[in-house]
C-alpha cells in the first residue's frame, strides 16, 4: 500500500510540472509580461510570467472589456500555486466557474515565484464544452487579454498592467489592440 502511494505522489509531481517545463512554440512579450503557448492536438499549453509578486492572468475571447472572457488567473503564495478558471460575468469583473455552477478546467497547474517574478503554467482543452468556457479555435484570429496584479495574491485586486491582442494561436501571429 505504501509503495503505491509513493508512486502516485511521484506521478502527480511529474505531471503537475508538465506544462511548466515544456518547450513552447510561440511567445508574446508585453512590457514586464511574457506569454508562451503551444497547441497540441486538442489542448493548449500556456506559461505566463510577469515581473510581479501578485497574480497573473490570461483571458480568451473577451467580448467587451472582460465580459464573456474565459479567464485563467493564478498566483503563488508561500510556494503554493493557485490557478483558477474564471468567466468574465460582467464588463469589469469575473467570477470563478465553480461559483457560477461550472468547474475548474485547468489541467497540469504549476508555478513559482522567484526574484520578484511570478510564473504559472497550465493546460486547457481547446473545447471544454462548458457554458463558462469558450472554445479556442487555433486557426483563426481571436481576442486575448493578459494582465497582472500589483503585488498581492488576491484575485480581487485590480490589475497593474493589462493588454489586449488579436492572436492566431496556431501561427503565433499577434496584433496589439490596446
Amino acid at each position: 500500500m505504501k509503495k503505491s502511494v509513493l508512486i502516485w505522489a511521484a506521478v502527480s509531481i511529474l505531471f503537475s510540472g508538465y506544462a511548466f517545463a515544456m518547450d513552447y512554440q510561440h511567445k508574446l512579450e508585453a512590457e514586464d509580461m511574457t506569454v508562451f503557448w503551444t497547441i497540441d492536438q486538442d489542448k493548449i499549453h500556456v506559461k505566463l510570467t510577469a515581473k510581479t509578486t501578485g497574480w497573473v492572468a490570461i483571458g480568451f475571447d473577451p467580448e467587451t472589456a472582460m465580459q464573456g472572457a474565459d479567464i485563467i488567473i493564478g498566483a503563488v503564495k508561500n510556494d503554493k500555486v493557485k490557478i483558477e478558471d474564471h468567466y468574465g460575468d460582467r464588463k469589469r469583473g469575473h467570477a470563478s466557474d465553480e461559483k457560477l455552477g461550472g468547474k475548474n478546467n485547468v489541467l497540469n497547474p504549476a508555478g513559482e515565484e522567484a526574484d520578484g517574478v511570478t510564473t504559472i503554467s497550465f493546460s486547457l482543452a481547446l473545447d471544454t464544452k462548458e457554458e463558462w468556457d469558450k472554445p479556442i479555435v487555433p486557426e483563426k484570429m481571436s481576442r486575448m487579454m493578459i494582465a497582472y496584479g500589483a503585488g498581492r495574491d488576491s484575485f480581487n485586486d485590480r490589475h497593474a498592467f493589462r493588454a489586449v491582442y488579436d492572436i492566431n494561436y496556431a501561427t503565433g501571429e499577434t496584433k496589439k489592440i490596446k
